[in-house]
């Protein structure tokens, strides 16, 4: 048998080999300044990363679509480069911090987040972000740096446009009201004073330091919220206290690891009322109920959040120009890609037919 090793090994191994020259093999290449291929195997990532996300296989013309994409991406870098636009990876990390917050809806940092994926999930940000768009956390980065330097490289060309953007009128923000009255309804609300004590190595002095609160707050009420808010301040506190406010929604509960019942007790309780200790997982908690709010569709004049200075005309006016700035971003950047491309610094090696064929897989 010996003497069919040899050419086994040698067919295995021509297998990888051809595996690694198709990933190698060049579709594109851009040059604007430098030469710079564009790979069946970057084309695959980038691919396979999206109907990742998507949840579905993409048709051969939207993964020609997503290939040129690819090249506008290499030519954005080169220019952006080219005219010396730089992001650090201080920025690039900024950035990230802000799209995991927005996951979550507080703000945190990476650690941070590692930490929340590894005890909601057992996996790592690595892995989470490979489950979400099929890039690690270092490819991940390297995308949404490029992405940074393409809007300021397309900010810096396009200047002038920007500048003379005009916000939406007074009509128009009436009109979008009028159209979603019904998504700016808020729930019968309460305003809590809460505090929770960490459980730490010593979960009874935690349980006792809860109840000494809950003394102190039936006693004196309102009034020992400042004080109490103010000590919490200090490293060696052992506690955190702070308003919150509940919507009454399944949302909530869910969030606050809440049976529906349990939420619907907090809303039965009176302004001045005082809780129990409740023991979590982690920590014992004590409230007093400072205000209640009933449901209602909010008018134009009304703050969109309680205790807050943003009214929902503002608001609005706020979306509706954010609207207007990403138009004028995604028009300004399909007019700079033209401009980029029409003096051949990039070159698709395969006529539309074979590569057709090579984006089927």
């Amino acid at each position: 048998m010996g003497r069919y090793i040899v050419p086994a090994l040698l067919c295995v191994a021509g297998m990888g080999f051809a595996h690694a020259q198709s990933a190698l093999q060049p579709i594109a290449e851009v040059n604007l300044f430098r030469r710079e291929p564009v790979t069946l195997g970057q084309i695959k990532a980038r691919i396979s990363a999206i109907e990742k996300e998507m949840g579905k296989k993409l048709s051969t013309a939207e993964r020609r679509q997503f290939m040129d994409s690819l090249i506008d991406e290499k030519l954005f870098a080169q220019a952006a480069e080219k005219a010396g636009i730089q992001v650090t990876d201080a920025e690039v990390n900024q950035y990230f911090n802000g799209m995991l917050s927005q996951q979550i809806g507080r703000a945190v940092t990476e650690a941070e987040f590692a930490n929340y994926v590894k005890e909601k999930q057992n996996i790592s940000l690595d892995q989470f972000m490979k489950q979400q768009n099929g890039m690690t956390m270092a490819e991940y980065k390297k995308f949404l740096k490029t992405q940074v330097s393409t809007q300021r490289y397309v900010a810096q060309k396009k200047a002038d446009e920007f500048r003379n953007l005009k916000g939406p009128e007074d009509s128009q923000i009436r009109s979008y009201y009028e159209l979603n009255k019904q998504a700016f309804f808020r729930p019968d609300t309460v305003k809590l004073f809460l505090i929770s004590v960490p459980k730490g190595s010593g979960p009874a002095a935690a349980k006792a330091k809860a109840q000494e609160f809950v003394k102190k707050l039936k006693s004196s009420g309102v009034k020992a919220t400042a004080d109490i808010k103010s000590k919490a301040n200090g490293a060696q506190a052992g506690y955190s206290a702070g308003e919150i406010y509940l919507g009454k929604t399944a949302v909530t509960a869910t969030q606050l690891g809440l049976t529906m019942e349990a939420l619907l007790e907090i809303f039965g309780m009176g302004v001045g009322a005082v809780s129990d200790v409740n023991e979590t997982a982690n920590d014992y908690q004590c409230f007093i109920v400072l205000k209640k709010e009933e449901a209602k569709i909010l008018t134009l004049s009304d703050l969109v959040e309680p205790d807050k200075t943003v009214s929902l005309y503002e608001f609005i006016k706020n979306l509706l120009t954010s609207q207007i700035q990403q138009k004028a971003l995604e028009d300004a950047i399909r007019e700079v890609s033209a401009e980029l491309r029409k003096s051949g610094t990039y070159k698709v090696f395969l006529a539309d037919a074979e590569l057709g064929k090579v984006l089927d897989w």
